[in-house]
C-alpha cells in the first residue's frame, strides 16, 4: 500500500463569483414561450413535429458534445451525463466546467443545430422546420441568457450547474 504524504495532496478551492438562482420569474418567462408555441403547434396540427423536434435536438446536442469533447478537447466523457434540470436539460457536465470552454461548446451547438435542422429542409414541412428551430433556439436562449449574465467572468470563470441555480466560481 502506497503511503501518500500531505505534500502530494491536491486541494482545489473555488471562490464564488456570482450565483443566479432559477427563480419563478425567470422560469415563468422561459416556459411561457414554450406554452405559447405549444398552443400554436396544437392549433396548426404540428404538435407531433414539436415533440419529435425536441427529441431530435437533444440527440443532436449529445452527438455534437461527444464529438467536440473527443475531437477538439481530446477529453473523455467522464463527468458528463444526461440530466433533467430547468435550463440545463440534456447532456451536461456534472462537475465544474470552464466557462470559456462551455460557451465555445454552445456556440458549436448553436451553429451545428441550425445547420442540422436546415439540412432536413427538403424532407420536412415549413411547420416542422419552424418547430425544430423554435426548440433549438428556445433551449439555447435560456443558456445564452445565463452566459450573458456571466460575461464579466468569461476568462476566469468555472460553472457549476444545478437544477435550482447556476453558479460561477474562480479557482
Amino acid at each position: 500500500m502506497k503511503n501518500t504524504s500531505s505534500s502530494d495532496a491536491v486541494i482545489y478551492t473555488y471562490t464564488l463569483l456570482r450565483r443566479i438562482p432559477h427563480h419563478f420569474l425567470l422560469l415563468g418567462g422561459y416556459y411561457a414561450f414554450a406554452v405559447v408555441w405549444g398552443i400554436k403547434a396544437v392549433l396548426t396540427g404540428s404538435l407531433l413535429s414539436l415533440i419529435f423536434g425536441y427529441l431530435f435536438i437533444q440527440l443532436l446536442y449529445a452527438l455534437v458534445i461527444r464529438g467536440y469533447l473527443y475531437f477538439v478537447r481530446n477529453a473523455g466523457l467522464q463527468g458528463w451525463s444526461y440530466r433533467l434540470a430547468h435550463l440545463w436539460t440534456g447532456f451536461i457536465p456534472s462537475q465544474y466546467v470552464m466557462l470559456r470552454t462551455f460557451i465555445r461548446l454552445h456556440l458549436h451547438l448553436l451553429v451545428s443545430g441550425c445547420a442540422g435542422i436546415l439540412l432536413l429542409y427538403p424532407w420536412l414541412s415549413a411547420d416542422s422546420i419552424s418547430n425544430f428551430l423554435f426548440v433549438h433556439l428556445w433551449i439555447m436562449g435560456g443558456r445564452f441568457y445565463l452566459f450573458f449574465m456571466f460575461r464579466k467572468e468569461y476568462k476566469i470563470g468555472w460553472l457549476r450547474l444545478r437544477s435550482s441555480e447556476t453558479s460561477c466560481y474562480k479557482q
